[in-house]
């Protein structure tokens, strides 16, 4: 009979393995950790959810106009023949480089090699042309600003690879409106207006981005990587946009951890707002957007056309404080118009915050404070109707202008109206005293449209009828040049123009949260032309990671 092994002697094998195999692996690791070769580096893999406010639609650039959503989803799967960097400044895209010829009214694109839809067919120069021809046709049923735009140019293609557009006059901020996704002709080349409108594609999208459509339901989308992509394949495995009811169920789906990103407009509430900045499961990007809020007034009435009297209006606007107690601190103070992240921006003396050099300014303009507060020139009171719409942030906006206005002689009454009204029955037939408005100057900063003195009748922009011959010249050259270092000097001096007039009085551009967890690495903070724009390097955000 064998006696038996020890316990104690049957253990120390195993146990002595054990002890060398974890001195291995921490020797490894140490080797790896301390080899700068040994870097992490993005990896593929992750399911990334982020939460929307309406459910999709039409998945077609040329219909996204109108749903967020969709927006969203096409800026995903598409992609344009330019694409906008973080400041504005157009980029290469579906073209590789492009020359603007024939005094600015020739534009003759390159395309890249080897593109490919994302059904295995080749890209060329007749999708372009395809595309920006539907836009042009008769009927057309998309942005009726992208059909205005293509009216009277030529599209042809030169050859497979080299599309030219021909315009009839030069036009600087063209460029930036070809961001709009390409459309594949061999798909879609037999519909007509309707058809393409209403056509199964809108739901199987097939485009040339960074994602390709793997699933979708009722309230959820979901994008896997295009492996043809050709700025290389997206790093994230899945990338689903899933849609909420309403706000306040995006909300609370961010806050409980059961999505992993949403951009927050500008009018989340505050408690929220600060939930998100002391969560370190997430990371917060502010983001400025294109458009901003301005008062325009109507120079035309003897109230306003005194450039003294509208200075000291806007001298007496704390603007810090308005964007602090009435937008929880989401908004960046501007001068003209042109946010400072864009590349048309120019540092410029604005108006700064002065309430005592503003009274001096209105007694010195013959208008003293009368008995009951307010100021008066003879038997005329600067009283007026501050028109709004009712959206609840806009009137707490324009009430606390109000509010810091009367501090210093000045009555108005805020007056919020329904959008619809306030467009259609104030805005457009000039039938307001004081506005406040938002103002969208789209992909490229050109402010002609809203200072010109040819958009004075409607249906221009230039909302508060003011004519001034330097502006004119300056945004005229500026629409001319397509050298982006002059077109910014030419800005630069409308901006100085602008702010020594004072036709209106320009408040702020509203910040939007972009919340995200805090395991997506790899996001670029981008001016928002639109909010879909988040999404500008979407092919380069990562959640895992790999050592090499």
């Amino acid at each position: 009979m064998v006696a038996p092994v020890p316990i104690t002697q049957t253990r120390w094998p195993i146990f002595i393995a054990l002890v060398v195999g974890l001195a291995s692996l921490g020797i490894f690791w140490y080797v790896v950790l301390s080899d700068p070769k040994g870097e992490a580096v993005p990896a593929s893999g992750g399911h990334y959810t982020e939460g929307v406010t309406r459910a999709s639609e039409r998945i077609n650039p040329l219909f996204a106009g109108v749903n967020q959503t969709d927006a969203d989803l096409a800026s995903l799967i598409f992609s344009g023949l330019v694409r906008l960097g973080t400041d504005g400044t157009p980029q290469p895209d579906l073209a590789e480089r492009w020359e603007i010829t024939g005094n600015g009214q020739s534009y003759v694109f390159h395309l890249r090699q080897g593109v490919q839809w994302q059904d295995g067919e080749a890209f060329d120069a007749d999708d372009v042309v395809f595309t920006y021809k539907t836009i042009s046709a008769q009927g057309f049923k998309g942005d009726p600003a992208l059909s205005q735009l293509m009216q009277g140019v030529i599209v042809s293609a030169r050859d497979p690879l080299t599309v030219e557009f021909k315009l009839e006059q030069a036009y600087a901020p063209f460029l930036a409106y070809l961001t709009i996704g390409i459309l594949p002709r061999h798909l879609l080349t037999k519909l007509d207006q309707n058809a393409l409108f209403n056509a199964p594609f809108n739901l199987q999208p097939v485009g040339t981005g960074p994602y390709l459509l793997k699933s979708r339901s009722d309230d959820s989308v979901v994008l896997k990587p295009n492996p043809t992509y050709y700025l290389g394949p997206p790093h994230i495995s899945l990338f689903e946009l899933k849609s909420f009811a309403d706000a306040g169920s995006l909300t609370a789906a961010l806050r409980t951890g059961s999505i992993d990103g949403a951009l927050l407009g500008p009018d989340v509430a505050a408690a929220d707002l600060q939930f998100f900045r002391d969560d370190h499961r997430v990371t917060i990007h502010d983001l400025t957007s294109t458009s901003y809020f301005t008062i325009e007034l109507d120079t035309r009435s003897a109230l306003f056309s005194d450039k003294s009297v509208r200075r000291a209006l806007l001298e007496s606007i704390d603007r810090q404080l308005l964007i602090d107690s009435a937008l929880a601190g989401r908004g960046e103070i501007i001068d003209a118009g042109i946010p400072k992240q864009s590349w048309a921006y120019a540092a410029s003396d604005g108006v700064a915050f002065d309430a005592e050099t503003a009274a001096a300014a209105l007694d010195t303009a013959g208008w003293p404070v009368g008995g009951d507060g307010v100021r008066r020139k003879g038997d005329t009171a600067l009283s007026f109707v501050l028109s709004t719409t009712n959206d609840r942030q806009r009137v707490a906006v324009a009430e606390t202008i109000a509010f810091q206005w009367r501090k210093i002689g000045v009555d108005a009454q805020v007056q919020p109206l329904s959008a619809a009204s306030f467009i259609d029955e104030h805005l457009l037939p000039r039938k307001f005293e004081a506005a406040l408005v938002a103002i969208d100057p789209g992909p490229d900063p050109d402010p002609y449209p809203f200072w010109h003195s040819s958009q004075i009748a409607p249906p221009g922009r230039n909302l508060s009828d003011y004519s001034e011959s330097r502006i004119d010249e300056a945004l005229q050259r500026g629409r001319q040049t397509t050298d982006i270092a002059r077109r910014k000097e030419l800005y630069a001096q409308f901006e100085d123009y602008l702010i020594a007039a004072t036709p209106a009085l320009p408040l702020y551009a509203p910040t939007y949260t972009y919340v995200q967890t805090s395991r997506v690495q790899g996001f670029a903070a981008s001016l928002l032309f639109e909010p879909a724009s988040r999404f500008a390097n979407v092919a380069a955000w990562f959640l895992e990671t790999r050592v090499q």
